[in-house]
């Protein structure tokens, strides 16, 4: 994951079902049945498991491109936009680094 920031530290235990994510560093967070945790929040990855029976779902992205996310968020809050206008500028702004999946935006 070189140069790239987590946006989403998560698994998904395919023993129990139940997706767990770890929020901040040194939050470790073990889902129901115990078969799988996590822990690191956005600053490592780590995963402590009794099987291999689960699924990560973490996420990251380049850290340019988040900047330009949070940047919609600042600008959303200080034009006065509702959440909806806020929404519409970070989706702006995916798109304008090509991480939409525009077909999804299609009728």
């Amino acid at each position: 994951m070189s140069n790239r920031t987590i946006i989403q530290n998560q698994v998904r235990c395919l023993k129990c079902g139940e997706e767990i994510f770890s929020k901040h560093r040194h939050d470790f967070v073990s889902c129901s049945c115990g078969n799988v945790a996590v822990d690191g929040g956005m600053d490592y990855l780590r995963r402590v498991a009794k099987t291999q029976e689960f699924e990560d779902q973490s996420l990251s992205m380049d850290p340019v491109d988040l900047r330009a996310c949070k940047g919609a968020v600042d600008w959303g809050k200080e034009t006065k936009r509702n959440s909806l206008g806020i929404a519409l500028a970070v989706i702006r702004a995916l798109r304008v680094s090509g991480l939409l999946n525009l077909e999804k935006f299609k009728e």
